[in-house]
């Protein structure tokens, strides 16, 4: 099915950034795309969307927990693919906390799957922009790794991905944070992969940073004042880490209650993801989320930007607004280092909602406004930088809303934004 692009325009929500020492405010942010799959299997998503998103030109993919849509013309369509139909359904079958990325340095798009069960596996796909095209997303070279790999019998999950000009990483959970790094030039081969991996950080609950190009970041809260910053670089069989004292934050009880009285914070909540990590230049960004009070009335994203020489903290700043609370800032560059985000917001008086924005521009703009809530918002809004224009940026969130048979269904969309 294709369902058909959307012709709507796009809200604007303000609010009030708190930025210590980096951005200012730039020039008019400018949208050119915006997509909203009206069919996605992800309506019988049994948790939520956790959307990514990967773009060449023309050529789009999204995935959510259990599905995968492909566009070949930039957008205005989108096909729903069954990646059921493509892959073996091994453990358990196909689950959850799909990724997907697009490397330029091999033109290929990568997509990593998680299968259910105790142990399960995840499932590394890569493919061409022209063969992705030409199978209409259906035909890829693809390698498994087990659980039982890493020396462990229980289930990978929570995972990311990124890439730079030699390694492609990925990142999953189990005692701790597991990091593979694999070289891109096996996978564009296609053939055997060789990889390395660090095993058991404490850093569970860590994405790993994108727009690296030798050396990948990942953090854990050791307290509330301090982050342990992991890095491991290309030419090292071993991983670094170093603790760096941060601004003390709000880490109470976070709850953010909904129109209807749900609070959609509720499994988010107690886990304090390190999230949207990000290199710009000879930093990295990591963020968080924050409770209410020490000045913020709401829960909040807690941002730090970390000199990568000297391991100190260079900026730290917060997302906040009186009325409304927010989770989950996905960060990425563009050609020049603006950080794009996608976000999601909402509390007393909004559902929980998408939005994307400029770090710095003191606005997020959402596309549409959810109608309902549920319990859980989902760990992914994905921000990538645009291969099409890189002063762009592309990003993946959806709504929660009912259909036109008062049935509760999660409504994903696609949208492409930057400077003009």
């Amino acid at each position: 099915m294709t369902p058909s692009r959307a012709s709507r325009g796009i809200g604007l929500l303000t609010l009030t950034l708190i930025v210590l020492g980096a951005n200012h405010a730039s020039a008019q942010i400018s949208f050119h795309d915006y997509a909203e799959l009206t069919n996605s299997v992800s309506s019988t998503s049994a948790c939520c969307p956790e959307v990514s998103v990967a773009e060449n030109g023309r050529t789009i993919m999204m995935t959510g927990n259990v599905w995968m849509a492909l566009s070949e013309d930039s957008g205005a369509t989108f096909s729903n693919i069954n990646p059921t139909t493509i892959f073996p359904q091994d453990d358990g079958g196909l689950c959850c906390d799909q990724v997907v990325e697009y490397v330029p340095e091999i033109d290929m798009f990568v997509w990593l799957l998680q299968y259910s069960g105790r142990p399960n596996r995840l499932r590394l796909a890569a493919q061409t922009t022209a063969q992705v095209r030409s199978s209409n997303g259906t035909t890829w070279t693809y390698w498994d790794f087990p659980s039982t790999v890493f020396n462990d019998t229980g289930g990978l999950d929570y995972n990311d991905m990124s890439w730079g000009d030699n390694s492609l990483w990925f990142s999953t959970s189990l005692d701790g944070r597991n990091i593979v790094r694999i070289p891109l030039s096996q996978i564009a081969a296609k053939s055997t992969i060789n990889f390395q991996w660090a095993d058991g950080t404490l850093a569970r609950w860590s994405h790993v940073s994108h727009n690296a190009r030798d050396t990948v970041y990942w953090a854990h809260h050791m307290s509330n004042s301090e982050l342990r910053v992991y890095s491991m670089k290309d030419g090292d069989g071993f991983y670094s880490w170093r603790s760096v004292t941060v601004n003390s934050w709000p880490n109470g009880t976070n709850s953010s209650i909904a129109p209807d009285g749900t609070d959609w914070m509720k499994f988010e909540a107690p886990k304090h993801y390190v999230f949207g990590n990000a290199v710009q230049g000879n930093s990295v960004w990591f963020g968080w989320l924050a409770a209410a009070g020490g000045g913020f009335p709401q829960p909040h994203v807690q941002l730090v930007k970390i000199n990568t020489t000297t391991w100190n903290r260079e900026a730290q700043g917060q997302v906040w607004n009186e009325n409304i609370a927010f989770l989950d800032t996905y960060l990425s560059t563009n050609a020049e280092n603006e950080l794009g985000m996608s976000i999601a917001f909402g509390g007393p008086g909004a559902y929980p909602s998408h939005a994307v924005g400029v770090w710095g521009d003191f606005v997020v703009y959402y596309p549409r406004l959810s109608t309902r809530a549920t319990t859980r918002w989902g760990d992914y809004n994905t921000s990538r930088r645009a291969i099409s224009n890189n002063m762009q940026w592309v990003a993946g969130g959806y709504t929660n809303e009912k259909n036109a048979d008062g049935a509760n269904v999660q409504l994903p969309h696609y949208i492409r934004f930057g400077r003009p």
